[in-house]
């Protein structure tokens, strides 16, 4: 919250042309996984582009608003506890943090259900893809501590190595480690029909 007030009080107002460029950029990483996905699932046609742009627009506009929705349910909680508990600042913080942890992590896993479900070029069972999105939410999630546990030693190696350029390698680095956890998640909902060529008709 404090953040998105400090932009606004920066800028004055939205600017439409940033929007839509952080639009069309964002639209760029479905693409690529769109055509990931239906190799998973061994379709042979993607979707057209244009299709393509408005199911992409249609699951930015709907995970970025569950993330805008975990980060309004943490604020109300923290503004809850400030003026009901007795707890000491610090206690209030960790609860706070606590909260944000616990609404984040269905939140991934509603947005990597719902990529896993829409984005391939077939139709799928949402029951198929549940138990994979909850599963790789959770690796994820674990990723994150992952990343803290290793950043002093990441950080500095990096450091020595690619000098300026460290924060975009660890960027690189991190995202490569994430996508991959999302398609192992992908080819282990679809090795069934993988398995079966037959369950693949009607694709």
């Amino acid at each position: 919250m404090k953040n998105l007030q400090a932009w606004f009080k920066l800028n004055g107002k939205n600017d439409l042309t940033s929007l839509l460029l952080l639009l069309i950029t964002a639209n760029g990483v479905f693409e690529p996984l769109e055509v990931a996905l239906n190799r998973a699932w061994g379709v042979a046609k993607n979707r057209s582009y244009i299709k393509n742009q408005i199911i992409s627009l249609g699951l930015i506009f709907v995970c970025g608003g569950l993330a805008l929705l975990s980060l309004m349910l943490t604020a109300l909680n923290s503004q809850w506890l400030s003026a009901v508990s007795s707890f000491n600042a610090g206690i209030g913080v960790w609860i706070s943090l606590l909260i944000f942890k616990l609404a984040a992590v269905p939140i991934s896993i509603l947005a990597l259900f719902l990529v896993y479900w829409l984005l391939p070029n077939r139709k799928i069972e949402p029951a198929r893809v549940a138990p994979v999105a909850i599963l790789v939410g959770l690796a994820l999630e674990a990723l994150k501590y992952v990343n803290r546990l290793a950043a002093p030693w990441l950080s500095a190696k990096l450091h020595r190595e690619y000098l300026v350029f460290e924060h975009s390698v660890v960027i690189l680095l991190w995202s490569f480690a994430a996508a991959m956890i999302v398609l192992a998640g992908a080819y282990w909902t679809a090795r069934q029909d993988r398995e079966d060529p037959l369950s693949l008709e009607g694709t």
